[in-house]
């Protein structure tokens, strides 16, 4: 994909559109354009996005139905963003407000590249407000999905007001297209507010998505957040976690189920800016074929943040030799007053853990089925909503069993 073709795109998403945004689109594209092609920075050290713009085919020619009721489900509060336009419910509880507005708003991520080029496509933004002293007891559900080889740049605001509790899923779904989603979300957490955030990627074998997602917790706040990467060509995903005052806590969940040639690329940064705040980042991935999974995970404590307890694991499990698992825990500590700890470990399937299941008639497939659901069980566990944690079980050992040849339970 030239620059040339993301201009054509961006054009596109202009029709209908006000003057407004149509120059925010413009000024984007401006900055865009002065370091395209997009350089590889350390950050992005193992992950070639050039070569995958390169095969982008931006082919709206090709258009297949989506229907909408097969996403529909009681237990959840459903938004549909479809082709990049939003479909709210029909009824809203009590104390939970959506907007939806396509005039161009304040940053969502941190200006680089990527953020130009998200701007540059951006139709609407959603923003979800959740009232003070609110629970919201059915889980919120946003669906991306498309219908075209497209280019989508889905932007989302969250705000939880003091003591508002809430759990939110997203998830891109295109298994039979040939999609680009570039995504941004901004979380603010009030004091005492919690939220748990998934984000799911069930893209298909020629899908890229790039995601930014930066939360700011508040006194006694929690931000707990889900990254699961299961099908895609290329994932990468960036989460930010500031912890700004005391009694805040941050959550960092990451699974990473690749096969083939697919890539996954992860990278978590939680700031300790203030005293007495805790975290905690745990990211397992299972590899097959020859793909690659990257995790880079950080932990930064200010000066000023004494008192501070925290801890980074990752976790890989290879299935193929050619299977690559590349993991970078970095700590930067800068107060004398604190606890953290990080470590990484990466393996391949024991073959006494796997003779001890022969040895009691449970077959080898099997054995294998049982430890490596259990390996990802950890990551699900952690989801505390019964109904989410439900859905996304299954969806994971449906996700074992296809990429990975492995039986079911």
């Amino acid at each position: 994909m030239d620059f040339e073709t993301i201009e054509k795109i961006s054009a596109q998403k202009d029709q209908g559109q006000t003057e407004t945004l149509k120059r925010f689109h413009r000024q984007n594209l401006d900055r865009l354009s002065q370091n395209w092609p997009i350089k590889k920075t350390e950050e992005y050290k193992f992950t070639g996005l050039k070569s995958f713009f390169d095969e982008f085919e931006n082919d709206q020619s090709s258009t297949k139905p989506v229907s909408l009721d097969s996403y529909l489900d009681h237990s959840f509060i459903t938004v549909v963003c479809l082709n990049g336009e939003v479909q709210l419910p029909v009824e809203l509880p009590l104390g939970l407000k959506m907007i939806i507005s396509s005039e161009p708003t304040d940053q969502l991520a941190p200006e680089s590249d990527l953020s130009h080029l998200h701007q540059a496509m951006r139709k609407n933004l959603l923003t979800i407000i959740i009232d003070k002293n609110t629970i919201v007891e059915k889980p919120i559900r946003l669906i991306y999905l498309s219908s075209t080889s497209s280019f989508e740049a889905p932007a989302m605001k969250i705000h939880l007001k003091s003591f508002a509790k809430a759990s939110l899923v997203e998830e891109i779904q295109t298994p039979e297209r040939r999609c680009c989603f570039v995504q941004q979300a901004m979380i603010e957490i009030e004091e005492g507010a919690k939220l748990e955030h998934l984000q799911v990627s069930k893209l298909g074998p020629t899908s890229l998505h790039l995601s930014q997602t930066t939360a700011n917790v508040s006194k006694h706040g929690t931000y707990s957040n889900f990254l699961l990467n299961l099908t895609g060509r290329l994932n990468r995903k960036n989460l930010e976690i500031n912890l700004l005052e005391a009694g805040a806590h941050g959550e960092s969940y990451n699974l990473y189920l690749t096969s083939s040639n697919e890539h996954s690329d992860m990278q978590t940064v939680i700031h300790h800016k203030a005293a007495d705040t805790t975290s905690n980042q745990l990211a397992k991935g299972i590899l097959d074929g020859e793909s690659k999974g990257i995790f880079t995970g950080k932990i930064f404590i200010h000066p000023k943040a004494q008192r501070v307890s925290s801890g980074q694991t990752n976790k890989n499990l290879l299935l193929s030799k050619k299977a690559q698992a590349h993991s970078q825990p970095q700590l930067e500590i800068f107060a004398d007053d604190v606890k953290c700890s990080h470590g990484s470990t990466t393996g391949q399937l024991s073959d006494d853990e796997i003779f001890y299941f022969e040895s009691r008639g449970i077959p080898a497939k099997k054995a294998k089925t049982l430890l490596a659901f259990g390996f990802a069980l950890e990551i699900v566990s952690k989801i505390t909503h019964p109904i989410i944690r439900k859905n996304i079980e299954s969806v994971v050992m449906s996700c074992l069993k296809d990429k990975f040849q492995l039986e079911a339970r």
